[in-house]
């Protein structure tokens, strides 16, 4: 059973993983947007160190990218 400050810190670690996929929510394909995506990835895994909270960044990074692909397919880029 999860305690008290567990479930703390996975609401604290949820919500700013959710702050950071509105912050990112529509792509731009420049080395400015993924590289400031990835630098505030790394902080906010190094500020809780689990497992979830590492996956579920990775799940926001992975849609991102796959809507950037999207967008590239559209705009008949490949």
């Amino acid at each position: 059973m999860a305690t008290n400050e567990e479930m703390k810190a996975e609401f604290s670690f949820f919500g700013e993983v959710w702050t950071l996929f509105k912050k990112y929510y529509i792509v731009q394909n420049t080395d400015e947007y993924w590289e400031n995506l990835i630098a505030e990835s790394e902080r906010i895994n190094r500020k809780y160190n689990s497992e979830l909270c590492k996956d579920l960044l990775l799940a926001v990074i992975n849609e991102l990218e796959r809507r950037a692909k999207g967008n590239n397919q559209k705009e008949g880029k490949t």
